[in-house]
């Protein structure tokens, strides 16, 4: 498998309301949030979001999503996709700026897929990890090699686990998790690697879960663990849908009421997070961030999941 090269310069490595119109939804959701508005030169806006069963059906499924991504993101991991809806919202986002998408090849018509903004980055394919795949009928990750301007450059794994509750499922995930965990050491140990990491995706466990056993001792830091309840208050019991002091979501997914879309970067020295922007990483809220109406107007609308976003340094 072709590697993306270690860089040897330090140049390289710092481098709805449905009620509502859209253009209502647009207005509100480019000034309720301070992150949300258009990106700056030096920034990127990073990341993943399920969009539950996304098949480019239902055009305003399609209008909501490319305005929840144009309005809030640069790049993002995208789950639950099938080509026909991939195809349908490059369509529809090109209409204001210029994205690009790259498919995973698994998952029939629920796939993982990178988007990106082809005026601020280049992409590239590096491979799939399909050895996570472990059935054969589930989702490979994705991995591609990205480069925003002269500064900033790394590789981005799009990851989704499997899905469902019991013990067969909570099996399956363990051992996804252990594999995932031997691909990241086997890349972070290429010497032809470039060591700036990002994982983004549905891991469909939080980090505290036995199913994500086998990444928390890796050299990744999992963002989403400042924004996630912890195992002593353990989502997993139904407690409810929880909430920061200030009103901000402790979930990203509605069913379990848990953080388990997550944001992961390798470690300094040299690793991404060098480049996060310190408590930039946020659950983006329906009525906060989307301007939504309420919180049941988006998940009937758009997904059972919510965004997860981080930004980082472009130079």
């Amino acid at each position: 498998m072709v590697m993306p090269r270690r860089k040897s310069s330090k140049f390289f490595k710092y481098r709805y309301n449905f009620g509502l119109s859209l253009f209502l939804v647009v207005a509100i959701a480019g000034c309720a949030n301070p992150f949300g508005t258009a990106t700056a030169t030096d920034q990127i806006r990073l990341g993943t979001f399920n969009l539950e069963n996304f098949d480019g059906l239902n055009a305003e499924k399609v209008d909501a999503v490319s305005q929840i991504i144009e309005r809030n993101f640069d790049a993002i991991g995208l789950q639950e996709v099938s080509p026909i809806a991939a195809e349908k919202l490059k369509e529809k986002l090109n209409k204001s700026k210029s994205w690009e998408f790259i498919l995973g090849e698994s998952g029939s018509r629920q796939r993982v897929a990178l988007f990106y903004r082809k005026d601020l980055m280049t992409a590239q394919k590096v491979s799939e990890w399909k050895q996570v795949n472990i059935t054969g009928t589930l989702r490979s990750p994705l991995v591609t090699y990205l480069k925003a301007g002269q500064n900033f450059d790394f590789t981005l794994v799009v990851v989704h686990q499997k899905g469902g509750g019991g013990k067969e499922a909570d099996l399956v995930r363990q051992n996804q998790s252990d594999i995932l965990r031997r691909e990241v050491d086997s890349y972070q140990k290429n010497p032809q690697s470039d060591p700036d990491l990002i994982l983004v995706g549905d891991f469909n466990s939080p980090t505290w879960a036995d199913q994500n056993r086998g990444l928390r001792d890796a050299t990744l830091t999992f963002l989403t663990k400042s924004v996630e309840t912890d195992a002593k208050e353990n989502c997993l019991k139904k407690r409810g849908q929880p909430k920061t002091f200030d009103g901000r979501p402790r979930y990203s997914n509605r069913g379990t009421g848990c953080v388990i879309d997550h944001i992961a970067v390798s470690k300094p020295p040299q690793g991404a997070e060098e480049e996060y922007i310190p408590e930039s990483i946020q659950i983006l809220d329906p009525q906060k961030d989307l301007g939504f109406d309420s919180d049941r107007t988006y998940f009937s609308k758009v997904s059972d999941h919510l965004p997860v976003r981080a930004i980082f340094r472009a130079k």
